[in-house]
C-alpha cells in the first residue's frame, strides 16, 4: 500500500551551533568547578521548560540581551485578506478535511483522492479562542546585532504543545496581547 498523501515536514532544524558547542565553550572558559556533560545537558533543559512555562502560562516575556524578546502573540483571525484570497493565517483541519473527501468521493482510496484537483478544504475556526490565533514571536526590534534578519526563532514542537493547552483550558487566566 503507498503513501503518497502523507508528507513528511521539514523535520530538526540543522544548527551551525549546537547545545554541545556550548558544553564545550564552558569546559574551556568556567573558572568554577566543572560539570558533566550529562549534568550540563539536564540543568539545560530544566531551564528551558522553565523559561517556556514562564512565557506561556505566566505571559511573560524573556529577554535574550542584545538579541531581543521572546513572547506569544495573540492575533485575530480573517478568513479572508482584501484582495479577496483566503488568508495565511488560516491552518488546515486535516483530521475534517479528510473526513470530508472520504464522504464526498466515497469509494476512492487516499491515492486517489490526492490527484483530484482543486479540492474544498476545512479550515480551523479557532471558536474556542474567540476567533484569536497564538504564535511565538521573536520581537527583534529592540535587538542590536548585525544582520538579524538572518537569525530565525523555531520553537519546539513540546512548547507549542503548552500553549494550545493553555488556551484551550475552559477556565484559563492567561491571555495573550497582539
Amino acid at each position: 500500500m503507498s503513501n503518497n498523501y502523507l508528507k513528511r515536514g521539514s523535520g530538526k532544524s540543522i544548527a551551525g551551533v549546537k547545545k554541545y558547542d556550548f558544553y564545550s565553550h564552558y569546559r574551556k572558559n568556567s573558572k568554577l568547578e566543572k560539570i558533566e556533560r550529562t549534568e550540563y545537558s539536564r540543568f539545560l533543559k530544566d531551564l528551558l521548560v522553565e523559561y517556556s512555562n514562564a512565557i506561556v502560562e505566566k505571559n511573560m516575556q524573556l529577554k535574550l540581551g542584545k538579541l531581543g524578546y521572546i513572547r506569544i502573540q495573540a492575533r485575530k483571525l480573517h478568513f479572508i485578506r482584501k484582495d479577496g484570497k483566503i488568508a495565511k493565517s488560516l491552518r488546515v483541519d486535516w483530521q475534517k478535511t479528510w473526513a470530508f473527501w472520504e464522504s464526498k468521493y466515497e469509494g476512492k482510496t487516499r491515492d486517489e483522492i490526492t490527484e483530484i484537483k482543486n479540492k474544498k478544504v476545512l479550515f480551523f475556526e479557532n471558536s474556542h479562542t474567540n476567533q484569536e490565533f497564538y504564535m511565538h514571536l521573536w520581537d527583534n526590534t529592540t535587538a542590536i546585532v548585525k544582520f538579524k534578519r538572518f537569525y530565525k526563532f523555531k520553537p519546539s514542537r513540546q512548547y507549542s504543545r503548552l500553549i494550545n493547552k493553555v488556551v484551550s483550558d475552559p477556565n484559563r487566566t492567561t491571555f495573550y496581547y497582539g
